[in-house]
């Protein structure tokens, strides 16, 4: 248990997160989508060979890496932060997700559709949204968040600074993030081997409230406000 006050999310298809302190904690489940993990996206695809699995800017020009080399087939979910993230960089998405061109061409393989913007869109305002609310729920503000730990294979291999300048999460904590890797399956084995972990998860668990995002009326003024693309706090 951390004394200073700690996220801790888990991007996936459900965006699960957890805000708080030694003293009491707080947990949220939100609903991202699977644009992340590749789907609904037109050339997405999961974390495999042949996939876009980063993006950079330099000098105006974007240059892409490729799991196993060779040839780009698609993009998974990293890839698909950083190209967003650098296209608005570029001004070739605006702050309401809006592309003057309705498609952008990476490579031959690899191209991003207006609709793939807005599938982000909804994501990354899921999880914002969430971080936001939980902020609310503790009397707290974003900023004043310690430390963000990111778990799970999306959130591994994403690049901080990309879900920082799309707003997923709040530029003020770019330098607190850290990735942690498979934390539910690492959690899931030392339970499974050591009782005293099983019984301190359990009473973690019981000692933990949970925000049901549905129920809160403003979760949906939430949600639409975070859906645009600023740079609020740069």
């Amino acid at each position: 248990r951390k004394a200073a006050l700690t996220l801790l999310i888990d991007i996936g298809t459900n965006g699960e997160m957890v805000l708080g302190d030694r003293h009491r904690r707080v947990a949220c489940s939100t609903a991202a989508g699977p644009a992340f993990e590749g789907a609904k996206i037109s050339c997405g695809m999961r974390g495999a060979p042949g996939a876009v699995d980063h993006v950079t800017l330099k000098n105006g020009q974007l240059s892409y890496t490729v799991i196993g080399g060779g040839e780009p087939k698609g993009l998974c979910g990293s890839g698909l932060l950083d190209l967003v993230a650098a296209l608005l960089n570029l001004g070739i998405i605006d702050e309401s997700g809006r592309m003057e061109e309705k498609t952008f061409r990476l490579c031959e393989n690899v191209t991003l559709t207006q609709k793939d913007v807005r599938e982000v869109q909804l994501a990354k305002a899921a999880i914002r949204a969430g971080i936001e609310l939980l902020c609310a729920h503790l009397g707290s503000k974003p900023e004043d968040i310690q430390t963000v730990l990111l778990a799970g294979a999306f959130g591994s291999y994403m690049n901080p600074a990309s879900a920082c300048r799309i707003g997923m999460i709040p530029p003020v904590l770019l330098d607190r993030i850290q990735s942690i890797g498979n934390a539910a399956g690492e959690g899931a084995k030392l339970c499974a081997v050591n009782a005293a972990a099983y019984e301190y998860s359990k009473k973690l668990a019981a000692e933990t409230e949970f925000l049901e995002l549905a129920s809160k009326p403003e979760f949906q003024d939430c949600f639409v406000d975070a859906l645009e693309f600023c740079e609020e706090e740069d």
